[in-house]
């Protein structure tokens, strides 16, 4: 997958396209990704999408300090490689470009920039200044270009409707199976490993502490199993989230987790958390040692569920 950033041109012409943010990359937009792929094979072109960074409610200062994604554009990138997509189109996101209407999107960027064969969009897809244009909308704008716009169904998971707003729900309460579900891999928490007060290495468990993403949505407090991925080898390991009752009840959520089987420096190196199972709540224990008891056994738990 090439990455092309705006102004720059593809090297190939009438291209089949997706454009949207694409929070998670979950279930949903990954039925759109296979089906630009699959049709840009048949009609012998590239296939490509759209999209940008950083979200709009950052740069436009809507509620920005609430705001919690599900991919950091990193991890966004890294997911959609993965579907056979040729070109992945990345837009800075600025007040400037805020402003453009949907005809100016289409035709400036869509039709000059990319020249695009065919659109296709999720079910509930809007583009343009403040999301004015709807499926309707675009598909009757990009009829003056004579460019197919195709929308995709919604998708639902159990009895619920796959979206980047309610997987955000799933994970605030703690049911990470069904998010993982939604989302069609397991949700994953990326950051580097800082120093912290070590506490944890007194007791037998030590952790190694991460600083996610600023904007990256964290799970309810509790403990998870997890997996560990250091320098593309996975361990096992013990994820707790949360605010560390019985150490010392910090302010903000801290990330952490004690990784089974392993004993090697790694501060300052990005590591990748993937949940698999929320086990427990977080919760304070009188004393360090009936903390330590109550980590063996959740060890143990979830080490039997990693098994």
């Amino acid at each position: 997958m090439i990455t092309l950033n705006y102004p720059e041109i593809p090297a190939e012409k009438k291209l089949i396209a997706t454009t949207g943010f694409f929070d998670g990359v979950h279930i949903g937009h990954q039925a759109i990704l296979r089906n630009i792929a699959e049709e840009a094979k048949k009609q012998n072109t590239k296939s490509c999408i759209v999209t940008f960074w950083p979200h709009p409610r950052i740069v436009l200062g809507k509620d920005a300090e609430t705001l919690r994604l599900l991919t950091a554009i990193d991890e966004k990138t890294e997911i959609i490689s993965k579907f056979g997509i040729d070109y992945f189109y990345l837009i800075p996101f600025t007040r400037q470009f805020s402003q453009l209407s949907p005809k100016q999107f289409f035709e400036n960027i869509l039709i000059k920039k990319i020249d695009i064969r065919q659109l296709y969009i999720g079910y509930n897809h809007h583009f343009g200044h403040n999301a004015s244009a709807g499926f309707d909308e675009i598909k009757k704008i990009s009829g003056k270009f004579n460019i197919d716009v195709f929308k995709t169904d919604e998708i639902n998971c159990g009895n619920k409707k796959v979206s980047s707003t309610n997987i955000r729900k799933l994970l605030e309460t703690g049911d990470i199976e069904n998010a993982n579900a939604m989302l069609g891999y397991d949700y994953c928490v990326q950051g580097i490993v800082v120093r912290g007060n070590q506490i944890g290495r007194t007791i037998g468990f030590p952790t190694a502490n991460i600083q996610p993403h600023a904007y990256k949505m964290i799970p309810k407090n509790g403990v998870y199993a997890a997996i560990v991925k250091i320098k593309n080898t996975e361990y096992k390991g013990m994820l707790n989230i949360g605010l560390r009752p019985t150490l010392n009840n910090t302010e903000k959520p801290i990330v952490e987790v004690n990784i089974f089987d392993f004993n090697e420096d790694i501060y300052d190196i990005t590591i990748s958390i993937k949940l698999m199972k929320r086990i427990r709540d977080e919760r304070f224990f009188a004393s360090l040692n009936l903390l330590k008891n109550q980590l063996k056994q959740d060890e143990l738990t979830i080490r039997e569920i990693l098994k």
